[in-house]
């Protein structure tokens, strides 16, 4: 150990008490900066266990599609197939999925009001490897190869002519008088069994689905709840369920179909399909999972960074990202949180900053009269620069290390017990933080970095008196 390091350690040591306080002052600064970040990463990642189950990365329409149509009522897109395969061979690293969707309305049971759903049609091997929505299943189980997605029903759709300029009227009631087939297998948000106690895992009811997204066509089927899924928002748990894929081609009549028609002149026709042979090039959307960025700082502008990549490849389309759907469904109350939150980082590292270079120049201000007496006795510049700089670097890892431990000591009591709020309906959104090796890295470097520069100025000054004047700076200084 050098001199300049022992001098350090021993100011350090005959004066421990205000440099504690210095210290614990600084940690409960970073303190703050660890449990805001990490409040804000929390919130990030219940937008991605939320909005992100809609759209992933970014979500292809039809050109005439708007953001409200997301929910369920997209016209059919042309090639979803193709444009599938052409993001995954021009953008690297790039994933896809196809989408079928459809709006559902359920809930006829005595005492409940009849209530409405967006129903998301997913290719349970490529779009979990997109959302991860197994991984959200709560109780019973996800889709497997024993399910029966398509059944080879028959369905009978009714269309019925509409009285003067007014829309024909599609109505598909197959699953009403096949009643021994077995139901389509589906799973729902778990907050629907509270909203809804008749509706449970394993129940069996009624769905009366769109299968159009810009007519008036329906199709009533029977459907069997599977599993129950949690992504952190109740809210949109109750509205979106998730289908196989296949099974609401089925539905939707996307595929081959033969059958016959009859026409009744004045009221319309009745058609009688038979086993429909799926399409699965057919959808409604294509969701996009990008490579995830080197650091979370600024999400907002990476999802604009993979909307501009998608466009230049298919610039005919539509594309919505995660950050349109989530303004959409909350306005911009998320984006105003997290640029409040970031605002609060600065501040409180603003503060860590004033704060360390307040202590280190009241320092060396009181100890100008010893740099005096050192170089009366022949140190030099160097070693009475050292002494200082070793203290800022003692006093700033020290810091760090004590606000990362505090902070993270919160965090598991706030995981630990449970903490959440009133949401939207009467449900309840759960309160917590994630932390990232980032932000442990930048809250135990950044102290240090801050404590070095800031005793770095005004210890060089220090260095740099002749002894004369220091003494006499010093005497003043008493």
């Amino acid at each position: 150990m050098g001199v300049s390091s022992k001098l350090a350690f021993g100011e350090l040591r005959d004066h421990k008490r205000i440099y504690m306080i210095i210290i614990l002052v600084i940690a409960l600064t970073m303190t703050s900066f660890m449990l805001e970040n990490a409040y804000l990463n929390y919130m990030l990642q219940v937008v991605d266990d939320t909005t992100k189950l809609v759209t992933s990365d970014a979500i292809i329409v039809d050109p005439s599609s708007t953001i409200r149509d997301v929910y369920g009522i997209e016209p059919e897109l042309k090639s979803a197939g193709k444009v599938a395969r052409i993001i995954e061979e021009e953008l690297i690293g790039y994933k896809t999925s196809i989408r079928v969707t459809a709006q559902g309305t359920y809930g006829f049971s005595e005492g409940e009001g009849a209530d409405g759903c967006t129903i998301q049609g997913i290719d349970p091997v490529k779009d979990d490897e997109i959302s991860s929505i197994s991984d959200k299943i709560v109780e019973g189980r996800f889709f497997n190869s024993q399910d029966s997605i398509l059944r080879g029903h028959t369905p009978l759709y009714i269309e019925i002519e509409g009285p003067g300029g007014l829309p024909d009227f599609t109505y598909g009631a197959g699953e009403r008088i096949n009643q021994v087939e077995e139901p389509y297998p589906i799973i729902i948000g778990a907050t629907v069994t509270k909203v809804h106690p008749s509706i449970r895992l394993g129940k069996t009811f009624a769905l009366t689905l769109s299968v159009s997204g810009r007519e008036s066509s329906y199709a009533t089927v029977n459907v069997k709840v599977i599993g129950l899924y949690e992504s952190g928002t109740p809210t949109l748990d109750q509205l979106m369920w998730f289908m196989h894929a296949n099974s609401l081609r089925e539905i939707k009549r996307y595929g081959e179909t033969t059958g016959k028609d009859w026409y009744i002149p004045g009221v319309g026709t009745f058609r009688g399909y038979n086993p429909i042979t799926v399409d699965t090039d057919r959808g409604d959307a294509v969701v996009v999972k990008a490579p995830k960025p080197i650091h979370s700082f600024n999400p907002i502008g990476h999802s604009e960074e993979i909307r501009q990549k998608i466009n230049s490849v298919l610039p005919h389309l539509k594309v919505f990202s995660w950050h349109d759907f989530l303004v959409y469904i909350a306005g911009s109350m998320q984006d105003v949180v997290t640029i409040m939150l970031w605002g609060s980082i600065i501040v409180t590292l603003f503060l860590c900053g004033a704060a360390i270079k307040y202590v280190m120049d009241s320092i060396i201000m009181r100890k100008t009269r010893e740099i005096g007496s050192l170089k009366a006795f022949g140190a030099r510049d160097r070693v009475v620069f050292k002494i200082f700089l070793y203290q800022g670097v003692i006093i700033g890892f020290v810091a760090g290390v004590l606000g990362i431990l505090l902070s993270l000591l919160v965090m598991q009591f706030v995981n630990m017990y449970g903490v959440s709020v009133e949401f939207i309906a009467g449900t309840q959104l759960k309160i917590g933080f994630l932390i990232d090796g980032i932000t442990i890295v930048i809250a135990l470097i950044l102290p240090l970095v801050l404590a070095v520069f800031a005793a770095a100025i005004p210890a060089k000054k220090a260095s740099l008196l002749s002894p004369v004047e220091a003494l006499r700076k010093g005497e003043l200084s008493l």
